[in-house]
């Protein structure tokens, strides 16, 4: 058995199961970030005059698909903050078989960029 962990579920492994936790909510206010971005930047140059075209609703909705992508990745981590937590402090050392929130992460980032990758397509600055 690893030094910090065991039934009394080491502080080490607590410690860096928060860290990790931390990381993700990092990353999922950083993608509802960006959708905010996203969301208002056709407006912000159509009011600078930089944009001729009247914001594109596209824009608006695929803000609100990241800001979403964002809030899906916030539970995941939550999710999985908890189990990995209910493990340590259970005494089991080994991770879980098969964890899916790296895949479920995985997916829901691949969504949003396939969504944004197809927007900047359509929309075009002159």
């Amino acid at each position: 058995m690893a030094e910090g962990s065991g039934k009394s579920g080491g502080v080490r492994d607590l410690l860096a199961n928060e860290r990790t936790f931390l990381a993700w909510i990092r990353t999922a206010i950083g993608l509802m970030g960006f959708g905010f971005v996203v969301a208002k930047f056709n407006l912000f140059l159509y009011i600078r005059g930089l944009y001729t075209r009247r914001p594109t609703p596209g824009s608006g909705t695929l803000g609100l698909v990241l800001v979403g992508a964002g809030m899906g990745l916030l539970l995941l981590a939550t999710w999985h903050y908890h189990q990995v937590r209910t493990g340590i402090l259970s005494g089991d050392d080994r991770p879980a078989a098969h964890s899916p929130m790296a895949y479920l992460a995985a997916a829901l980032l691949f969504a949003a960029g396939a969504a944004l990758l197809i927007y900047l397509g359509r929309t075009r600055l002159p």
